[in-house]
């Protein structure tokens, strides 16, 4: 981690905006699943948990350590659980269709290619988490286990609890694979998904809950989202009490939010005039280049050095954004010129679905708000 910017959101609460690297080590989400799924060992995990005959791992979607220490009061049973060990790191980009695939894989995102919200493709830009590009599903044309080669839960057997909605989706394909399905529809519904798939004899269940991350978008870090996290508290306190107790139940999550409460940035028509395309997400925007002008559309982006950091493809490679190794595949599907946001802002472009520009709540970027997460057991 390195120290950086320390910002005010508009409650006056201190902010951690610190530059934070992944550490794609034993204390980064891509060791959750090898240590707890196939037995590899790691930092992480006590003999006990490496010795259970189930686990359960509780993946709430954008439960950042900032933001449960922050309002630990809202969800003291899971703050004091994460007190006992120090916060992981999540992927770049901190977003959810790179690092829950990180998390069930456990690899970086340079392996397994998922390297941001929107992929740049032959086929336009592909919608990792809805599996569309071009305004249609495109899994025949883009075959997820093709995207996204790596085998989930290092090819052992697992069971996936997720909403029931998602069981046929591109993204349930490309990431959650190969395990026994359990769909929830409410937290009644995901509380006894679990039991069934623990009950059924399942080694490692994967149970994933996304209501925090959806009312953060929407609503940004206020009430609705205090509500949700004692919502979310309540569903840890309930699972931990129907599992038997010799069964470990490990909490932890993709990434954290901050709350973007000004206009996004739109990038200046000179600027998209030297491109050929982007990619990535608002406090990640990928800019690809028009060939033979990599170099100037880098020295056009200066104008926002005042507040972003504007990071060549060549350093993001250098620095291991994406884990030690990038694939060819990977590599391609990167920009030449990235714009990440040190403090509270975003970046849009001219031709961006609209509906994305209304969000209030943002991860993507390196602020240790968004890249720690807790890694905790109940």
């Amino acid at each position: 981690m390195e120290a950086g910017v320390i910002d005010h959101g508009g409650d006056g609460e201190t902010l951690a905006l610190d530059r934070t690297l992944p550490t794609y080590d034993d204390h980064s989400v891509t060791a959750v699943t090898p240590a707890l799924c196939a037995g590899m060992e790691a930092d992480l995990i006590s003999d006990s948990v490496a010795a259970a005959r189930t686990v359960v791992l509780l993946v709430v979607d954008g439960l950042g350590w900032h933001q449960l220490r922050r309002h630990r009061s809202l969800a003291p049973s899971l703050a004091a659980a994460s007190d006992s060990t120090p916060p992981i790191t999540t992927v770049v980009p901190s977003t959810t269709a790179t690092a829950l695939t990180s998390l069930a894989t456990g690899a970086a995102p340079g392996e397994h290619g998922l390297v941001g919200y929107r992929i740049a493709t032959p086929l336009g830009l592909l919608n990792a988490l809805r599996w569309r590009a071009g305004g249609r599903d495109v899994r025949a044309a883009l075959p997820p286990v093709e995207m996204q080669p790596v085998e989930p839960f290092c090819g052992q057997a697992a069971a996936v609890v997720t909403r029931a909605e998602f069981r046929h989706s591109g993204f349930t394909d490309a990431h959650l694979r190969g395990g026994s399905f359990w769909g929830w529809h409410d937290i009644g519904g995901f509380v006894a998904a679990v039991q069934g798939a623990v009950y059924e004899g399942s080694r490692f269940v994967f149970a994933y809950y996304d209501t925090l991350d959806k009312v953060a978008h929407e609503f940004g870090l206020g009430e609705r989202y205090h509500a949700t996290l004692v919502e979310t508290e309540r569903l840890a306190v309930a699972l931990r009490s129907v599992l038997p107790a010799e069964i470990p139940l490990i909490v932890t999550a993709d990434h954290g939010v901050v709350e973007v409460l000004e206009p996004p940035v739109m990038v200046d028509p000179d600027i998209v005039e030297l491109t050929d395309g982007w990619s990535g997400e608002a406090r990640l925007l990928w800019l690809h280049a028009c060939a033979g002008a990599e170099s100037e559309l880098a020295a056009a982006c200066e104008r926002y050095a005042a507040f972003a950091e504007i990071a060549l493809v060549e350093q993001v490679l250098d620095e291991q954004w994406l884990g030690r190794h990038v694939t060819v595949t990977a590599r391609g599907r990167l920009g030449d010129v990235a714009l990440v946001p040190r403090g509270l802002q975003a970046f849009t472009m001219p031709d961006e679905d609209q509906p994305h520009h209304a969000l209030i709540g943002r991860h993507g970027g390196l602020t240790a708000e968004e890249m720690l997460v807790p890694f905790a057991q109940l």
